[in-house]
């Protein structure tokens, strides 16, 4: 059991490198890896390999993951039939709550590794990951004169894990090496100009407030304000820079325009098409407040709407539409379920890392969601459970002692 317990924490902190080393780089690598770990696990508890760990974190988690998934099957359920001729198509839609189920067991698996190694290996991983892409990032915007996509085949989906990346990658400035800081720093900026690259304007405020949040919380009595400064002058720079040198400063005149309250702005397409489906959805949803149309007429209702899109380019009022307030609070009660578990988890060395992990993963998620989706994406939902599995997983005392002793 020793032997076969050492060699499945070294295959987790492999699959953790390389999840988030390939994040941005080999885009549906993160479902990928999270589809097979699942199956493996699945496995492993039917030949008593492993056993459930089901409690603190873990059970948290789990329990936010079967609220969302039941939600999205009641809503699918009374609103069977409305719109496909084919029962077997209305099915198909729910293909992607089967990898929030698969991700039960993956932590399982997972609770073979220690927290601390979990932990670590994430920002570590984060860092590289963003370092990696960022020479394909450039070629894509600069030789090929595109919107960057890294692997991901969508700048959106790319900026969104740039974003990620980019916050996590801070999570090393706890390290007593000066390496893996310097590591850190290199991946925050990587992964910052990424975000640059793909001129997706809505995530470009995402590393910003990371910075500050670990400033804020975490090196506030480390630094004094002589660096404080330099350091917010050199990413106001940056910044700059890097909105100029990729061309997202035309992205963002618009922003100024309507901040500034007038009303006879010209928008971009993208920001017109966004506010009138807003408009159209909202009106949707106050047909139909608390059945919503479910998640497989969502496409049919856009089509009414005028538009080809497959959601509403707003997660909030997609999951309004799809399954109206109640929908709405499972979403809510999944995606900030990671920040809760690190806030009660016990107060030990890795509290900070861990709750650092959850505010990089939330904020990037809760922000991200203003102008895209959260969840509905193999590369979002995949992503968003590998992190919220480390955090639970490193949340659960002991769980490798306890899976040991039942094994």
């Amino acid at each position: 059991m020793h032997l076969l317990k050492r060699t499945m924490n070294e295959n987790n902190l492999v699959a953790i490198y390389l999840v988030f080393g390939l994040a941005a780089l080999g885009g549906s690598v993160v479902t990928i890896l999270l589809a097979a770990s699942a199956v493996w696990a699945i496995l492993y508890l039917s030949f008593g390999k492993i056993a459930c760990v089901w409690r603190d974190g873990t059970r948290l988690f789990t329990l936010a993951i079967l609220v969302y998934v039941l939600v999205n099957l009641v809503f699918f359920g009374l609103n069977f039939g409305q719109t496909f001729t084919s029962p077997l198509l209305e099915i198909k839609k729910l293909a992607p709550q089967i990898l929030f189920l698969g991700a039960i067991p993956v932590m399982m698996r997972l609770s073979l590794s220690s927290a601390e190694s979990l932990l670590r290996s994430v920002p570590r991983a984060a860092a590289v990951g963003a370092i990696l892409v960022l020479p394909l990032a450039a070629y894509q915007a600069f030789a090929l004169g595109e919107r960057a996509e890294g692997g991901s085949g969508n700048a959106i989906p790319f900026a969104l894990t740039c974003a990620f990346l980019s916050v996590a990658s801070l999570i090393t400035l706890l390290e007593e090496d000066r390496r893996l800081r310097l590591l850190g720093i290199c991946g925050f900026f990587s992964g910052y100009l990424c975000i640059f690259l793909s001129q997706t304007k809505g995530l470009m405020p995402i590393p910003l407030i990371g910075l500050a949040l670990v400033l804020a919380q975490h090196l506030r009595h480390k630094l004094r304000l002589g660096q404080v400064l330099a350091i917010g002058l050199a990413v106001c720079a940056f910044v700059a820079i890097g909105i100029y040198a990729s061309g997202s400063h035309h992205r963002l005149k618009e922003i100024a325009v309507l901040t500034g309250g007038a009303s006879d702005a010209a928008l971009s397409q993208s920001t017109t098409v966004r506010l009138d489906l807003w408009d159209k959805a909202l009106t949707a949803f106050a047909q139909k407040p608390v059945t919503g149309h479910g998640l497989q007429n969502r496409r049919a209702l856009i089509q009414e709407f005028g538009y080809g899109y497959s959601h509403l380019h707003n997660g909030y009022i997609t999951a309004l539409v799809d399954n109206g307030v109640i929908g709405l609070l499972a979403l809510g009660l999944l995606m900030f379920a990671p920040l809760f578990i690190a806030l009660r988890a016990p107060k030990d060395a890795l509290h900070a890392p861990r709750l650092l992990l959850a505010l990089a993963l939330v904020l990037t998620y809760a922000f991200g969601g203003l102008t895209n989706l959260i969840f509905g994406h193999d590369i979002y939902d995949a992503l968003f459970l590998w992190v919220g599995l480390v955090i639970a997983v490193s949340a659960t005392p002991k769980a490798s002692d306890d899976v040991e002793g039942s094994a």
